[in-house]
């Protein structure tokens, strides 16, 4: 897409610095053809890739910790992660480039967050110099059950028959 977006400014910069000025009636409609046809390519281009997971190196923003709302690892290939940054509505599709040990954690987190029923949160995701100590994917622990209520003043007794 990048490639794509560069080649149509190229080729709009030429077309109106060097054609427009002082091109002939063919020459205008030619260029307005184009630059038509330039249009529906970065368009169609654009809305192909809104269906596909976001590379992690394009990404611009700086989240410290997302929850991972789904995950598909493909080994040799990438880690294909669904993401709910914090301070976003949205959730976001990501492709995580390929490693067997940030592969691993994640199954482990996903595994360890099913087991306990609680989500699982990704550390700094997208920072590609992560402390190799500090896990990448974690399980949140489980949730401590609520204090019982001791203050009782008199005892329950059971009685059999009424």
């Amino acid at each position: 897409m990048i490639v794509t977006a560069v080649l149509f400014a190229l080729l709009l910069g030429a077309v109106i610095f060097l054609v427009l000025p002082r091109a002939r009636l063919w020459q205008r409609v030619a260029s307005t053809g184009l630059f038509v046809v330039l249009i529906a390519v970065v368009y169609g281009g654009s809305i192909e890739l809104l269906s596909r997971p976001k590379p992690l190196r394009l990404e611009w923003r700086d989240a410290a910790h997302a929850q991972v709302l789904g995950a598909s690892i493909r080994e040799g290939e990438a880690i294909y992660v669904w993401l709910q940054v914090d301070g976003t509505s949205e959730p976001r599709a990501y492709a995580l480039p390929w490693d067997p040990k940030t592969a691993q954690q994640l199954q482990n987190a996903m595994r360890d967050g099913e087991e306990n029923g609680t989500e699982v949160q990704a550390n700094m995701p997208f920072e590609s110099g992560i402390d190799e100590r500090e896990p990448r994917f974690y399980a949140m622990p489980q949730q401590a059950l609520p204090d019982k209520n001791y203050t009782s003043s008199s005892p329950l007794v059971f009685q059999p028959g009424s």
